[in-house]
């Protein structure tokens, strides 16, 4: 991954150390800080549209937040109607990636599932009545189908640490983000009868400055985090082998060898969320290898999201989070709790569905975040 050597410095804002002899860690060194990236305004249309900018270099890279809004104009009479991943849906396509590979691949609604549990989002904003915050217009009123929300892309894992941060100052291997721009079709069960929204997209970049050799009293600076090394992934994929009515279905997990931090379950039968919701499975079971580690019931597992997350979960997630090592709070982590798959011949999940769930349209999407940590850094350091 992109890593750069630029030139270093930045406003001295933290306690200025200088006992002789000693190294002040990069994460007091360090500042953060935002830059606004380029901002893009698509008319929504009836086909996907891609969309491709450039992430500018500056410091080291913890994350991007999108401001997706959607403007409709103020004449609209049709009874507009969302379809279940909306708004969220609303961006087809997100990948954060340099010319190595792609770092971040997950549609609009999982990265939202991403957001929630993989502690990025700490109150649901969908109860906020800002609409710089969240907004959603329904039904048959002027500005049907206006809708306005965030989403984060993760490049760093937590701030306590920075774990996952990359630096992005080089000029020759710039980051690139993909935000692609879904069809009305998608987004809308009922699309307003006037003209489709303009979706605008702001990109605000959080980064950490590079810290100076020295700080203004003399002392040495660390100038790379302990961590700088690991790469933070987040992907998804539709598993293999479709749930399926009456059965116990084994869903192997395909990626194996690096470190995992959270698995989420999407369901969807007869292609939908909902009708997951009303016919879920009856027990789950995860084995590494072949130990089992959770045999469990729905219920359980949703008791135990509540309990870490606060909130109740979308209809048609399950959630597997190994975060919670300090306190029951799932992002209180130290990171006790990962689960190492290097060397593992297989890890999947035996899941029984009832004699109700759909006949056709059904899948399991696995969105996976994990850590491909380098041999030569130690996390527990």
């Amino acid at each position: 991954m992109a890593t750069g050597t630029a030139a270093v410095g930045g406003p001295q804002t933290q306690i200025q150390e200088s006992a002789p002899g000693r190294m002040v860690p990069f994460r007091r060194a360090t500042t953060g800080r935002t830059a606004r990236g380029q901002t893009t305004t698509t008319l929504m249309t009836a086909g996907t549209q891609q969309i491709d900018v450039v992430v500018e270099g500056s410091g080291f890279i913890f994350g991007i937040d999108l401001f997706v809004s959607g403007a409709v104009a103020d004449n609209n009479a049709a009874v507009v109607a969302y379809n279940e991943d909306a708004p969220w849906n609303a961006v087809d396509t997100l990948v954060f990636r340099d010319v190595n590979g792609e770092l971040v691949n997950l549609s609009g609604f999982h990265a939202r599932l991403l957001n929630l549990y993989g502690s990025y989002r700490r109150y649901l904003e969908t109860g906020s009545a800002d609409p710089n915050v969240f907004n959603l217009v329904a039904g048959a009123v002027p500005t049907g189908g206006t809708f306005a929300f965030h989403l984060w892309v993760p490049v760093g894992v937590n701030r306590r640490n920075l774990m996952g941060i990359l630096g992005n100052q080089d000029r020759a291997q710039k980051y690139s983000l993909r935000t692609d721009l879904a069809a009305s079709g998608a987004v809308f069960a009922t699309a307003p009868d006037v003209t489709l929204p303009n979706v605008t997209i702001e990109r605000i970049i959080e980064n950490y400055a590079v810290p100076g050799p020295q700080n203004a009293a003399g002392a040495s600076q660390q100038q790379f985090p302990d961590l700088f090394g690991v790469l933070h992934y987040g992907t998804q994929a539709v598993n293999a082998s479709a749930p399926l009515g009456g059965a116990t279905v084994n869903h192997y997990l395909p990626r194996l060898g690096n470190t995992l931090r959270l698995i989420i379950l999407v369901l969807r039968s007869d292609s939908s969320r909902a009708a997951a919701e009303a016919a879920l499975p009856t027990q789950i079971q995860f084995n590494i290898g072949d130990t089992p580690i959770f045999v469990e019931t729905v219920a359980y597992r949703r008791l135990e999201m509540f309990n870490r997350y606060g909130f109740d979960a979308p209809d048609g997630v399950l959630v597997y989070d190994w975060t919670t090592d300090i306190v029951n709070r799932a992002g209180s982590e130290l990171g006790d709790d990962y689960i190492f798959t290097a060397g593992l011949v297989n890890a999947q999940f035996m899941i029984t569905y009832p004699a109700g769930f759909g006949a056709t349209g059904n899948s399991l999407t696995v969105i996976t975040e994990d850590l491909q940590i380098p041999p030569s850094v130690d996390i527990y350091a």
